[in-house]
């Protein structure tokens, strides 16, 4: 039986992890060659970004190749310049309707990581470009440069709700594309529950966008099965409020005038626009 916040405990075995002795000579190269070509002009977001945890994730992310590391830095680099991320917030959501997106941080896991959990049903906003401006919001906010703590999140995505609206690859493509070109290496597991058979086709189209890598930490699990898969990654706090929205996303009644944003938990961004997104 696993404790209710045990995953402190483990902290500081998984974060061992981020930063290998084989793997300092590497990140050493690449901060050189990237610190160097910014030299006199890194901004204090760039100087925040650019850390240890930052190095080793582009390094992993190319297979400690330096030279593909660097190209894919450098491009994120000028991404963050044009986008402003770490100042972002997800505008649909915030300013003009609170029910645009469901996906919210609703806690940590075992190990630490933040845990999101979203549903199909009750959204009203499918734009790619607003969706995609809600994931950076989510993943910009979610972690800090702090070595000890976890680096990676869990998704638990549930399909309920899921239909031919949202069968369109372009909002999964862009998507993809921000978690692989932005965010490397942060993904720690998806749990994809109860999907239709109609998303079959879609993911055979969004999985030739993603490496064996990533794949293997996608996870599809029936609603009759996810007992075990949440006991294996979850406190029994957590569980509850997870069977807690699921019973939710599947109850029209409830979901009608439900505010899933009163459910979100360190550290979800909203946290920080309570009052907009509560009211």
């Amino acid at each position: 039986k696993r404790e209710v916040g045990g995953w402190r405990r483990r902290v500081l075995e998984v974060m061992a992890l981020v930063l290998k002795d084989e793997e300092r000579p590497k990140v050493e190269a690449l901060r050189a060659r990237v610190e160097g070509e910014l030299a006199g002009s890194m901004s204090a977001e760039q100087r925040e970004f650019l850390n240890d945890i930052t190095y080793t994730r582009f390094l992993r992310a190319r297979g400690m190749n330096v030279d593909k590391a660097h190209s894919m830095l450098s491009a994120s680099l000028a991404w963050r310049e044009k986008e402003s991320p770490a100042s972002l917030v997800c505008q649909a959501c915030v300013r003009r309707n609170r029910r645009s997106h469901t996906m919210r941080c609703i806690g940590r896991d075992f190990q630490g990581r933040p845990v999101f959990y979203s549903h199909f049903t009750g959204v009203e906003n499918r734009d790619p470009d607003e969706n995609a401006q809600h994931l950076v919001w989510m993943l910009e906010n979610c972690f800090t440069n702090d070595p000890s703590l976890p680096q990676q999140y869990v998704w638990v995505v549930d399909f309920v709700g899921f239909g031919r609206q949202d069968l369109s690859p372009a909002i999964g493509k862009k998507s993809l594309q921000i978690f692989s070109d932005q965010y490397p290496e942060r993904l720690g597991k998806v749990v994809i529950l109860d999907s239709p058979l109609v998303f079959s086709g879609l993911w055979r189209i969004l999985s030739a966008f993603i490496d064996s890598h990533t794949n293997s930490k996608v996870h599809f699990v029936s609603l009759s099965s996810r007992k075990p898969v949440f006991e294996e990654l979850f406190d029994a706090e957590l569980i509850e409020l997870l069977e807690s929205e699921i019973s939710d996303a599947r109850n029209p009644e409830v979901l009608r005038d439900k505010n899933w944003w009163a459910s979100a938990k360190e550290p979800c961004p909203s946290r920080k626009h309570a009052e907009l997104l509560q009211s």
